[in-house]
């Protein structure tokens, strides 16, 4: 008898709140239809969310956990509900973080892009194909590529990296070429850099630049970093 009753009043400990938000959360997930799942739909709606939320992130997260319930013992419908809120928060606080870094992240990389096409011109002075022949131990088609790079800055450079990417008619980046230019630039002067690399069919990068039609194409420099005699750098990547 003394059993039944104790039985008794633990069910209605659960059930028999005067708040749904004061309900205990039963460890035992079996209970949670004839327990809980009443105590659910007496909730606000917004409320009934939060708490599965909280319920299914907490679930989740005992998944990966070496043991134990991820509920609390004796965690109470509304300290789910007001855990819920408060990550909930911090997911928001976090994401206006990543949001305001990636945008200042953009913005300076916006502002060196801008200082080194100020510093620099970069055009295709010539593309070429180059046949394979086997007399001349040549046992590959290449492509051969010939850039102009003008120094538009009033400092010497020593040094130019980047690529060239090749555009077609439908302003798709079909291709591409990386190039490096390692000796001095005086203001005013241009350098040409001359580069090959052996044709691949099999690479769609190189088939279509490859087939590319004259007049059909534009070409967009892409800069990396620009070297001073004085040592003084600038970066597409000012992190």
């Amino acid at each position: 008898m003394k059993i039944r009753l104790a039985a008794m009043a633990a069910a209605l400990a659960v059930v028999g709140c005067s708040k749904p938000t004061e309900t205990i959360i039963p460890s035992d997930m079996s209970k949670w239809d004839t327990e809980l799942a009443p105590v659910v739909k007496k909730l606000p709606e917004e409320d009934q969310k939060l708490l599965v939320e909280y319920i299914a992130r907490a679930k989740m997260s005992e998944l990966f956990s070496k043991g134990g319930s991820a509920i609390p013992l004796g965690t109470t419908v509304g300290t789910a509900i007001a855990e819920q809120k408060k990550w909930q928060a911090e997911q928001l606080a976090k994401a206006e973080e990543e949001r305001a870094l990636k945008e200042k992240l953009q913005k300076q990389a916006a502002q060196a892009r801008a200082e080194l096409d100020k510093a620099v011109t970069v055009v295709l002075v010539s593309l070429g194909r180059i046949p394979k022949d086997y007399q001349a131990g040549r046992f590959l088609d290449k492509q051969q590529f010939v850039i102009g790079v003008s120094n538009k800055a009033t400092e010497t450079m020593v040094g130019v990296s980047g690529s060239l990417d090749f555009v077609d008619i439908f302003d798709k980046v079909v291709g591409g070429v990386n190039f490096s230019i390692s000796e001095k630039i005086e203001p005013g002067a241009t350098v040409k850099w001359e580069g090959s690399r052996d044709y691949n069919q099999f690479i769609a990068e190189h088939q279509a630049v490859w087939n590319l039609e004259e007049g059909k194409y534009t070409t967009r420099f892409i800069p990396k970093t620009i070297v001073f005699a004085d040592g003084r750098k600038l970066t597409a990547d000012p992190q």
